[in-house]
């Protein structure tokens, strides 16, 4: 069964019997179905090559044209010797880096004539235990599976491994380095060090050291190749609209003679110490939170049907235990904002361990500690009430049903990814029907006792450990001690008896008549008016299957705030906090719960309206529109979001000022706007200092006292999207239409660099600049070609300062054209690089916007640009979330929706000539905005960096 659909198996230590039997277990390397004699998902071929490779091929239309390809290496970190560590990631990078038939610095090239993006289509990762190569492929033909295929052949066994690139890619994973070693990453390490103390995880973490990456060489790099690129380590996976016979031949005859060259190591992992009960981490950006643990030893057993059942258990008691959690983290005067329980069974084949994990405001995290293990040891000392586990059992109901009714409809690229997944984790791969199937009766017969049975297992091996995390005031193993001792011998409360929850918002008024309706065919779109002044807009789409998602415009948005309210719009994310009148947030979520109900609500605050959004299915489109509609016209701005909101606000304020990225893009969003503090999206130290319990009443209750405007888009029909907002917003009084000019900024003037300063590693930085454009509503034409010259201007970068200079990660290039606000539109180069490297990135990109000004781009430059966009706009436009995004600015300005109409046609129509002619006319010889993000003096360089898993 499928590993995201469960919290996982255990092993229970506690039950000698089970141990005697010796249960079936694990086969790496191959497929579970072949060794349990049960049925994996029949819509799959699976095959297994007489040399140990093996491969999954799956046909499926969504997107409608395309095919997902992997190819899974059941090897990582883990599987570097001392002196190689990082070089499973290297090795990573340097499969694009020339092979026996493919010149250096060409496989991006040839996939972008295939229409593929660099990063979105073309992309990889190195985990402690994983290598895995993706193409996403916009075209499902034989060019597209042959040049996939080919790639995987030439990775897996022809890699070059040139000195010469090798030297000029060490700077590439140098750059990324950087980039990853963030005390949030650091803090992730040091859980690591004391929960799997005595393994071989902590001290292989995928990003290496930077001693290692500087020491690579073709010798090092070949050892590790040749004793893990192998046939029987290598898994091939092919999900799209193909044939899966024509698929399976071609594996067949490209594969069966791939003959493995090395000998891997023999590979202990360890087994966890548990002589660490107590650590702490404490460092500024470091977030708040507390874990605690119990560890016990890898589950290695096979997934039968009885593993499977137990998990299934297994995930119903813990969703009992996070209920009681969220119940009590709703509340006004909890102590922590949020607290998680999981179970994993098989942490990289080292251990299992089961792990509450939570977050509090650092002045409270022993009064957290204990409120967090008192829900836990009720829980176990009361067992489970029938309210809350027919709750619960009821939610992991509605997840198989919602999961089964939207299959037909999945992705090809997320089919892949978990088949991927189920291969990395020696599971059984079965269908949405089957895991329905299965766990149907099971649900039905479960009880309390069984229940109650596995939340003991789940807590009766060795532990718990407390790790704590905080960003200043370091508490010691003495104090973290007591607390740990204290929390765990206190004397309980009595037990309080869950109350039901009912409904109230069912009627909002008398439904007003309809005033209007008509259809745009090109959009396929059908526009509703009502009387009261509620419009409605609503398209009816097949790509997600039993998905549908609205969304609702109130007022202008960020456009009408007035200045001393603009510190607030950063709080509109925590929106939902609020409550209504009538229920809070908690009472909300445990009257869905109880109903199977399948909703959800959130706020953005856009340039010029106040958006609530919510996904449903259609079985619970009337209940969604009641729930936002009860949000918007009976908000409750409950005490309990000011408590939340002043508590997250100094760890986001820590964490942000010690990311170098997140300090420049918010300094560089200010410049682009003209420092206008409504079109701000990061917040600034002074807003984050300031949260008063006034700050939202004042902000939305006006906008959500008036009209609204309704999209509805997806698996729905026209006749139900009309019903189910007659009975909410077009019911009741006519309420006023918001007025919503285009509002207008200004692009902050060049001049000296203007520099930003962070609080991370002295070595990290960025540099950026930008050249304004002109808004889409000034310009149609300009988006278009602006988002192909970037593209050609992208690649280019990438073949310089990354692939032959090797001074950067990831060079960033991207225009933006607004349709919203006037006077918005830049374009833009930027990269993460050592100071020492600004001048070099300056006189190159100077050297690229003049060769663009005065000679037109080659026509292979110019498809390699336009067929990605292309491809990409037509995969975007099958889903819910564009014809969403589409059709929302369009409640606010006509030409949005004009703007999404037309824009393949656009890029279809960029020139060469039109390229050299933006080029000339707004980026060579003109003055750019250059910024710079630093570190502040007195930083320190910082540890070597760390990071759970590497992404090419």
């Amino acid at each position: 069964m499928k590993a995201h659909l469960f919290f996982g198996s255990l092993l229970l230590l506690s039950s000698a019997p089970l141990l005697a039997d010796q249960p079936l277990l694990k086969q790496p390397g191959r497929w579970a179905q072949d060794y349990t004699g049960r049925k994996a998902d029949p819509r799959v071929r699976f095959g297994t090559l007489p040399n140990g490779l093996r491969y999954a091929i799956m046909h499926n239309e969504t997107p409608t044209d395309g095919v997902a390809m992997r190819l899974h290496l059941g090897s990582g970190a883990l599987q570097e010797r001392d002196e190689e560590q990082g070089l499973a990631h290297f090795l990573e990078h340097m499969s694009f880096r020339g092979s026996k038939n493919i010149a250096d610095g060409e496989v991006v090239h040839m996939l972008e004539r295939q229409g593929l993006q660099f990063g979105p289509d073309t992309n990889a990762f190195t985990a402690h235990d994983q290598t895995v190569y993706m193409f996403n492929f916009p075209k499902a033909d034989a060019t597209a599976v042959d040049t996939g295929l080919k790639l995987f052949r030439e990775i897996g066994e022809r890699l070059k491994l040139d000195p010469a690139a090798i030297e000029v890619e060490k700077g590439v994973v140098l750059s990324e380095e950087r980039l990853s070693d963030t005390p949030q990453l650091r803090t992730v390490k040091a859980n690591f060090a004391a929960v799997l103390d005595g393994t071989r995880v902590p001290s292989r973490f995928p990003i290496g050291t930077v001693e290692t990456i500087k020491a690579a060489t073709h010798d090092r790099l070949e050892r590790y190749y040749r004793a893990n690129y192998r046939p029987e380590n290598a898994t091939i996976v092919v999900v799209g609209n193909i044939d899966a016979n024509v698929i399976e031949q071609k594996i067949k005859a490209g594969f069966s003679d791939w003959k493995a060259a090395g000998k891997p190591d023999p590979i202990d992992l360890g087994t966890p110490t548990g002589k660490k009960q107590i650590a702490e981490h404490v460092e500024a950006g470091a977030p708040d939170q507390l874990g605690i643990t119990w560890v016990a030893p890898y589950d290695n057993r096979a997934e039968t049907e009885a593993v499977d059942r137990e998990s299934l258990v297994r995930q119903v008691a813990l969703a009992v235990l996070n209920q009681r959690f969220a119940d009590r983290a709703s509340k006004p005067g909890s102590p922590f904002l949020g607290a998680q329980a999981m179970h994993v069974p098989a942490i990289f084949r080292s251990a299992s361990f089961t792990q509450i994990g939570l977050a509090a405001a650092p002045e409270k995290w022993r009064e957290a500690l204990d409120s967090v293990s008192a829900e836990q040891r009720m829980l176990l000392r009361d067992g489970a009430q029938p309210g809350e586990l027919q709750r619960a059992i009821t939610s992991v109901r509605t997840q198989f049903q919602t999961k089964a009714a939207s299959a037909s409809t999945r992705k090809s690229a997320d089919i892949a990814n978990e088949i991927v997944g189920v291969v990395n984790s020696d599971q059984l791969d079965t269908s949405e029907a089957q895991d329905l199937t299965f766990v149907t009766p099971l649900l039905d017969k479960l009880t309390a006792a069984e229940v109650d049975a596995e939340l003991k297992s789940l807590f009766a091996t060795r532990g718990p450990i407390l790790f704590r995390s905080a960003q200043q005031g370091a508490a010691g193993e003495t104090q973290l001690a007591s607390a740990l001792g204290s929390a765990y011998s206190g004397v309980l409360a009595a037990q309080v008896k869950e109350a039901a929850i009912s409904w109230p918002y069912t009627s909002f008024g008398k439904p007003s008549s309809i005033v209007s309706r008509s259809e745009d065919a090109k959009l396929g779109v059908t526009t509703v008016r009502f009387a009261n002044g509620t419009r409605l807009w609503v398209k009816p789409m097949k790509y997600e299957k039993d998905k549908i998602n609205v969304s609702v415009a109130f007022g202008s948005g960020r456009a009408a705030v007035a200045p001393q309210l603009t510190r607030a719009l950063w709080q509109t994310q925590f929106f939902p906090l609020v409550g209504t009148g009538k229920l809070s947030m908690g009472d909300i979520q445990k009257w869905t719960q109880s109903d199977g109900k399948v909703m959800s609500v959130g706020l953005q605050a856009r340039n010029r309206a106040f958006v609530l959004q919510g996904s449903t299915r259609p079985a619970d489109l009337a209940a969604q529109m009641q729930m936002l509609a009860a949000y918007a016209r009976d908000p409750g701005f409950r005490p309990e979001a000011v408590e939340k909101t002043k508590s997250i606000a100094p760890m986001f304020n820590g964490q942000l000022e010690t990311n170098a990225g997140a300090v420049y893009f918010r300094g560089v969003e200010a410049l682009t706007v003209g420092n206008d503090p409504r079109f701000l999206t990061m917040p600034s130290a002074s807003d984050l200092q300031h949260v008063d319990a006034a700050d939202l009443p004042t902000l939305l209750k006006a906008p959500l006292s008036g009209a609204a405007d309704v999209v509805i888009v997806g698996d729905v029909t026209v006749p139900a999207a009309i019903t189910a907002t007659q009975n909410t917003f077009a019911a009741g009084p006519a309420r006023d239409s918001a007025t919503s000019p285009a509002p207008k900024v200004t692009m902050s003037k060049a001049a000296d660099a203007t520099v930003f300063e962070h609080k991370g590693r002295s070595d990290q930085a960025f540099y950026g600049e930008y050249y304004p454009l002109p808004d889409y509503l000034a310009d149609p034409k300009v988006d278009a070609v602006a988002d192909v010259l970037s593209h050609v201007l992208s690649t280019r970068m990438v073949d310089t300062v990354r692939e032959k200079l090797g001074i950067t990660y990831s060079p960033m290039v991207w225009s933006f054209s607004s349709a919203d606000v006037r006077g918005a539109g830049y374009f833009t180069a930027a990269i993460e690089t050592p100071q020492k490297n600004f001048d070099a990135f300056h006189a190159l990109l100077k050297q690229q916007l003049d060769d663009l000004a005065t000679k037109p781009v080659t026509a292979d430059e110019l498809a390699r640009a336009k067929q990605p966009l292309i491809e990409s706009h037509r995969k975007q436009i099958e889903t819910n979330g564009y014809w969403l995004e589409v059709l929302t600015g369009s409640t606010r300005e006509p030409r949005v929706g004009d703007q999404a109409a037309t824009r393949l046609g656009r890029l279809q129509a960029v020139t060469a000539v039109d390229i050299q002619a933006l080029a000339l006319k707004h980026l060579a010889g003109k003055q750019p905005l250059i910024a710079i993000s630093k570190a502040a003096p007195g930083q320190s360089a910082g540890a070597a960096g760390v990071a759970p898993s590497a992404v090419h």
